[in-house]
């Protein structure tokens, strides 16, 4: 019995021997990639206003809000060095029963750096900027992170460490605006205006808070305050939505729980395996070696001889 443990003992130190420095230089650069095959929904409550054309271009709130958020990664249309995700975002007037908006939208991004990538269909040119995601190994520093609204991407600055649902995460934020988005033409009387049409200016404005766990880039959580208006000569005129999300409570540990157990991946494959995995494995053989010794035919001799001879001479 002690020898076959201390068989089995050798060969776990051989094996730790060779998946230490195969971890860091064939595992790790493989399992280090964004998935293909990602699935979450992201639910965001919320409150706001938000101007309806069709009550008269009434501004109704502030009421209860909520944006629903799937993305659903598109395996046949990846590669190993691109990620395609496909997306269906919906904004309801709880109290209501009103949609307010209904987007649908393909992201393309590279799995190791998670900026945007020109290909595969994607819906805006985000080439270069952040999307859905932090890249794996997240740092603590500023990132481009794309603004679909504004049609563009803002700075989204490191804020500091945190802990959110179990994991330490990193808290970034992002401001944006006030900038002018688009322009709208409207009749005079609707801002208070004498003349028959007006040219309106359609203002942004907006802050972006993410919670990033930084081994997988995950974000764990968000929340969005966005302003939107129209104004006449620099002065505003007619709210077009002032919003104000946060992730359900749900939502955020739904994505804690699916990020953990693949973050213990990760830790194992790139810190426990190289860094831990020689000295194990050392102590593994020698402690192995050891058992053998002392379970082997030699040893088991020495100690049965003695008892033979004493045997023999008594019967003689």
């Amino acid at each position: 019995m002690r020898r076959t443990f201390g068989y089995v003992l050798v060969s776990i130190g051989l094996l730790l021997v060779f998946l230490a420095p195969l971890s860091r230089l064939y595992i790790l650069p493989r399992v280090k990639k964004l998935p293909t095959d990602y699935y979450y929904r992201a639910v965001s409550d919320g409150t706001g206003s938000y101007l309806s054309p069709s009550a008269g271009f009434k501004v109704i709130g502030p009421v209860k809000l909520q944006d629903v958020h799937v993305v659903k990664g598109d395996v046949d249309s990846s590669s190993a060095d691109v990620a395609v995700w496909d997306s269906f975002d919906s904004t309801f007037d709880v109290e209501n029963g009103h949609q307010l908006s209904v987007a649908v939208d393909r992201y393309t991004f590279d799995r190791k750096t998670a900026l945007s990538v020109d290909c595969c269909g994607q819906n805006e040119n985000r080439t270069g900027n952040l999307t859905l995601l932090f890249p794996i190994g997240a740092e603590k520093r500023s990132y481009p992170f794309w603004d679909s609204t504004a049609g563009q991407a803002f700075p989204m600055d490191y804020q500091g460490k945190e802990e959110l649902a179990g994991l330490t995460v990193y808290h970034y934020h992002q401001h944006g605006g006030p900038i002018v988005i688009n322009h709208l033409k409207l009749g005079g009387k609707l801002v208070g205006s004498p003349e028959a049409q007006v040219d309106l200016d359609w203002w942004y404005v907006v802050d972006t808070d993410v919670w990033v766990e930084p081994l997988t880039g995950a974000i764990i959580k968000g929340s969005q305050k966005a302003d939107q208006w129209l104004a006449l000569g620099g002065e505003r005129k007619l709210t077009i939505a002032t919003t104000d999300f946060t992730q359900s409570d749900a939502t955020v540990q739904g994505i804690a729980d699916f990020v953990k157990p693949h973050r213990d991946q990760l830790v194992i494959v790139q810190f426990y395996l190289p860094v831990f995995g020689p000295f194990a494995a050392l102590a593994l053989v020698v402690t192995g070696l050891l058992l053998l010794a002392r379970g082997s035919p030699a040893g088991r001799n020495v100690a049965t001889v003695p008892t033979q001879v004493a045997t023999r001479s008594a019967a003689t």
